[in-house]
């Protein structure tokens, strides 16, 4: 039997996880498009005044906000989930306050 490897731990910082290195490289996870601005801590825009996102309702019910901008053809889901705080990327674009007629 082998021991699968497993990355040492003893780096002094944690583990980045996905959508965290796409941030870290100035890209938008879901859209993989360059973020509208640098600083991370205080962007100019977010992913939750975009007129871009949905909100796609889980087959038990849940909701999750999602981009509907995605990066196409690069997995079968449909993107990262996103926080209303998110960074938004180059094409944001400001949501209506007025409220739609449907």
């Amino acid at each position: 039997m082998t021991t699968p490897l497993i990355p040492s731990t003893d780096t002094g910082y944690p583990p980045r996880g996905s959508i965290r290195m796409y941030l870290d490289r100035g890209e938008h996870p879901a859209t993989r498009m360059p973020l509208l601005g640098a600083d991370l801590d205080n962007p100019p825009a977010v992913c939750g005044g975009c007129a871009n996102k949905v909100v796609r309702q889980l087959d038990d019910g849940r909701e999750r906000l999602k981009c509907g901008l995605r990066a196409h053809g690069r997995r079968r889901g449909r993107g990262p989930d996103l926080r209303d705080s998110m960074p938004a990327c180059v094409k944001y674009a400001a949501a209506s306050t007025a409220p739609r007629n449907t």
